[in-house]
């Protein structure tokens, strides 16, 4: 017997009888004993048809954010270049920098003093680790301290 068909039943009544009444000699389907509403349970929403949803309404949906994102786009940089012109602030200038700085090589802007030196880098001092940040910087760190910085340490790189 089903686990849910258990959940319902009367331990004492009999396995093979009704799941509603227990009685022998007919199925919960057509028992004549039924007192359960189904309505009052689970209420009159349980029982309304749905429409379906066909693909031609969620492709609409779809095509309607994104017309409503293309909109929300176009206002809000409409209201960067207001704001940056009571600012004082030149848009095209600020647009042209962007775009260099999207363009731009990411192993350009690492620092000399943490890109490697000849392909090999030499060894942390003892107790140092290095990870990575979210830009995919590389900061460096005590294990014992929990001390954090951006230079690579040295030997005689002091540990507060």
């Amino acid at each position: 017997m089903e686990k849910h068909h258990l959940l319902r039943r009367d331990p004492n009544w009999h396995p093979n009888g009704c799941n509603l009444c227990g009685q022998l000699g007919h199925q919960a389907a057509n028992c004549p004993n039924g007192t359960i509403n189904w309505r009052q349970i689970y209420g009159d929403d349980a029982f309304i048809m749905r429409q379906p949803i066909f693909y031609s309404d969620i492709a609409a949906r779809l095509k309607y954010k994104e017309e409503g994102m293309r909109d929300l786009e176009a206002r809000a940089r409409e209201y960067a270049k207001k704001r940056a012109e009571e600012q004082g602030l030149s848009w095209d200038e600020m647009m042209a920098k962007a775009e260099e700085l999207r363009n731009k090589d990411p192993a350009e802007t690492i620092p000399k003093a943490m890109a490697p030196a000849g392909g090999e880098e030499a060894p942390l001092p003892a107790g140092w680790a290095v990870a990575t940040d979210a830009s995919g910087r590389s900061y460096f760190w005590h294990k014992k301290t929990q001390k954090v910085q951006w230079e690579r340490p040295t030997e005689d790189t002091p540990i507060n």
